[in-house]
């Protein structure tokens, strides 16, 4: 029997287990957008000229196309002439880069349309590409927090010094889970045709799955945090890898504690750098049943990548604004959530968002 007909492929995302243990409590999230705060944090400065324009914008309980399609209108050019480093969430208070390219009305500071400002401007050579950004600080207050208070303060110290498992969190798999099923449908040609914006979303959570399943695995045998026999590792803040054998034992475990390195996951599609030995045999094990899904990654020629298994949770500062109030405020790169941090401490649930 081929692993294509071998049983029925899951399609639910794997659901992360903490390092640290269970959940201490439960929390509200997302009462209000002030009480998610994101800012990015820029990689490049505008040029000061150039056919383009980088303008640093805020918005509020607007998602990232929301917002560019009305900077379209109010700069009088096309949506597809306005690029951005990062997707930044709805239910937030944001602040975000954006590349406009030769818009008929120069961009100008100040208020856009309710819930969108322009906080700066400048010319720029260069179109804003993805990625191009050095990550994102948060400002997250917690309400009704359940957990003991003495409990949630060592967690969160924990965070600081052990840094977090780096998984995807929900947003990569789509409403109620469903582009994992989707993914897989695509792949054995059934639904509508999808355009390549959907395709893309796709791939990305079966990539994400993947990776997920790999480093869930890991975390419950215990080796999250500590290299493998046959492990790549990964520069923390960059994307170099160097195989685990190159260094000495003592070499990696001295550069693991104070997180300048970290074991990493797959990513999977052709080619990339390859794991071996006790790491290559884990992920065997772990991606067992998603042959159907990992065919499609193939098929579409994603190129393979590796992610850092752990997370490090810079800048990580907290206080208490009442007895069941928390603020949270930390630094991630980008592609990393903060609801991931989050959840290594607490069961978070989105608050019922407040009358305006």
């Amino acid at each position: 029997m081929s692993a294509e007909t071998a049983g029925p492929v899951p399609t639910d995302p794997t659901e992360p287990v903490p390092a640290a243990g269970p959940p201490l409590g439960t929390a509200r999230i997302r009462g209000r957008p002030e009480d998610f705060q994101v800012r990015e944090i820029p990689l490049v400065a505008p040029d000061g000229d150039g056919e383009h324009w980088l303008v640093e914008i805020r918005k509020r309980g607007l998602t990232t196309a929301e917002a560019v399609r009305r900077l379209a209108r109010a700069f009088d050019c096309p949506p597809r002439a306005i690029s951005h480093a990062g997707l930044k969430d709805r239910h937030a208070l944001t602040t975000q880069w954006l590349s406009i390219h030769a818009p008929a009305v120069p961009p100008a500071v100040g208020p856009v349309e309710d819930g969108l400002d322009v906080i700066s401007a400048g010319r720029h050579r260069r179109k804003l590409r993805v990625g191009t950004l050095a990550g994102n600080r948060f400002r997250i207050r917690l309400t009704d927090v359940t957990a003991p208070r003495r409990s949630l303060d060592a967690r969160l110290a924990t965070v600081a010094r052990s840094g977090v498992p780096n998984y995807f969190g929900p947003q990569r798999f789509g409403r109620d889970g469903g582009n994992l099923a989707q993914a897989l449908a695509w792949h054995r040609g059934e639904g509508r045709r999808l355009n390549r914006s959907v395709q893309g979303l796709l791939l990305s959570a079966v990539r994400a799955e993947a990776f997920n399943r790999v480093l869930r695995r890991r975390v419950e045998s215990g080796c999250w945090d500590r290299a493998l026999p046959g492990d790549q590792m990964i520069l923390d803040g960059r994307g170099s890898l160097f195989a685990a054998g190159r260094e000495s034992a003592a070499g990696l475990v001295h550069r693991l504690a104070l997180q300048t390195i970290h074991p990493t996951g797959p990513l999977p599609g052709t080619g990339g750098a390859t794991v071996e030995a006790e790491a290559a045999a884990l992920e065997t094990d772990a991606l067992a049943g998603m042959a159907p899904l990992l065919a499609l990654l193939e098929a579409r020629r994603m190129r393979a990548a590796r992610r850092a298994l752990r997370l490090r949770v810079a800048a990580l500062s907290w206080h208490w604004e009442g007895p069941a109030e928390l603020v949270v405020a930390f630094r991630l790169p980008p592609g990393s959530y903060a609801t991931t941090v989050l959840a290594e401490c607490l069961r978070l649930t989105e608050a019922e968002p407040v009358a305006e």
